[in-house]
């Protein structure tokens, strides 16, 4: 089976920057499927670029072939959706020829930007094979909340259209939220052609490395002092529940230590409130290696997770911070409203209302007075389910079954 999929953004392993699209191509060719991944040549997501392919020609990139659909270079978001969205619709349509030459038998169209729908659905029309939509993000919603763009913006109708004619001209919609139907059918969709994919952790924090030792003996030095050791690791930025850590810090036992770990443009902002506050059970570290984030966990006592309620968690929610977390097998506090929270599937720890420190207190306290050896098991049940359900060869598995189940519908 040859599968198409555009996803404007798509990464690699040597370049960086979004790997979903990479990620599960590499799984359908171990799989013996034949893959081929059409992407903007520039994305301000990517640590590298690529060179484009002379005369537009597929190149092989990180053992996958590319197409890469020339497209300007542009510093931030609306920018690249204005000056990119027409190139590479161009870009596509004017490589249809090749496209079909090459004989897909599906085309699979990533929702990050919803770039490339117009000739995803062109392609699949001429050559009268099915359009699978994998929903990765909901919009205007995303466009609204993340980005802060008013719900009158020209993009926010842009998107809220161009989603609206996917949901009804798809054969297939895809993905991870489980409760998306609600909203396919709110967009007057047809819900039945909806399919949940199992969420999973990126490959790269299996990837083997050197242990952070910097950080971990700092975290355990702390515990041998007695302290019970809370860390979060990660990029330090809004939306991740921090203010609410450092707000259940200030009210917490003395006996409690919480530790950053991480990067970003709000740590500097993070560390002046809590030295606003004058909080010396909170201390931060630099940041570590997606690899090395399981090290860190592994070190600490219990693991938090917070999500800023957003809209579109009614349908559902990106919960690779979660399973990053439950996948080092450590007891985790996850602050998060969302459907099937990993957490509470695997009872791997305890999950409280956001914004609600004091519900975080009571249960680092209920995890501090759990005798070690229950700890434990509850960090084992959270890397049992992870390793058993939640892994780059389970969702690969299960977009190929739609994507044969589609063929044979089609």
């Amino acid at each position: 089976m040859k599968i198409l999929l555009i996803d404007y953004d798509a990464g690699t392993q040597t370049l960086g920057g979004d790997t979903h699209a990479y990620d599960l191509a590499k799984q359908w060719k171990q799989a013996g499927e034949i893959p081929l991944i059409v992407a903007a040549d520039y994305s301000y997501l990517r640590k590298e670029n690529p060179a484009s392919a002379s005369g537009g020609q597929m190149a092989w990139q990180d053992d996958l072939p590319f197409l890469w659909i020339p497209s300007p270079p542009a510093q931030d978001r609306e920018k690249k959706i204005l000056h990119g969205a027409l190139p590479f619709e161009t870009g596509i349509r004017q490589r249809i020829p090749q496209i079909t030459q090459w004989g897909p038998d599906v085309v699979m169209l990533s929702s990050r930007h919803l770039l490339g729908y117009r000739g995803g659905l062109k392609i699949a029309e001429r050559l009268q094979i099915p359009l699978l939509f994998d929903v990765r993000r909901i919009y205007p919603e995303h466009l609204e909340e993340m980005l802060s763009y008013p719900p009158n913006h020209y993009l926010t109708f842009l998107f809220r259209r161009a989603q609206k004619k996917l949901y009804t001209k798809s054969s297939r919609i895809l993905s991870i939220y489980p409760a998306l139907a609600d909203h396919i059918q709110a967009l007057g969709a047809d819900p039945s052609r909806f399919a949940t994919m199992p969420q999973a952790i990126a490959p790269c924090l299996s990837a083997p490395h050197e242990p952070p030792e910097h950080q971990v003996d700092f975290i355990q030095r702390y515990r041998r002092k007695g302290y019970f050791v809370c860390v979060y690791g990660g990029e330090v930025e809004k939306g991740r529940g921090l203010t609410w850590l450092l707000e259940a810090a200030s009210q917490a036992p003395a006996e409690i230590l919480f530790m950053i770990a991480g990067n970003g443009v709000y740590k500097a902002a993070l560390k002046r409130k809590a030295k606003q506050q004058a909080l010396t059970n909170v201390l931060f570290l630099d940041g570590v290696a997606p690899a090395q984030w399981a090290d860190l966990y592994q070190a600490a006592d219990c693991v938090y997770v917070g999500m800023e309620p957003r809209r579109w968690h009614q349908y559902g929610a990106d919960a690779s911070c979660i399973l990053q977390a439950m996948y080092s097998g450590s007891p985790l506090i996850c602050a998060a409203r969302i459907p099937q929270n990993p957490v509470a599937l695997a009872k791997c720890g305890q999950v409280v209302p956001p914004k609600d420190p004091q519900a975080l207190i009571d249960a680092l306290e209920q995890l501090r007075t759990m005798p070690a050896g229950k700890r434990a098991a509850l960090g084992r049940r959270g890397a049992a389910y992870v390793e058993q359900s939640a892994g780059i060869s389970q969702q690969a598995a299960a977009y190929l079954r739609q994507c044969r189940q589609a063929i044979r519908k089609s």
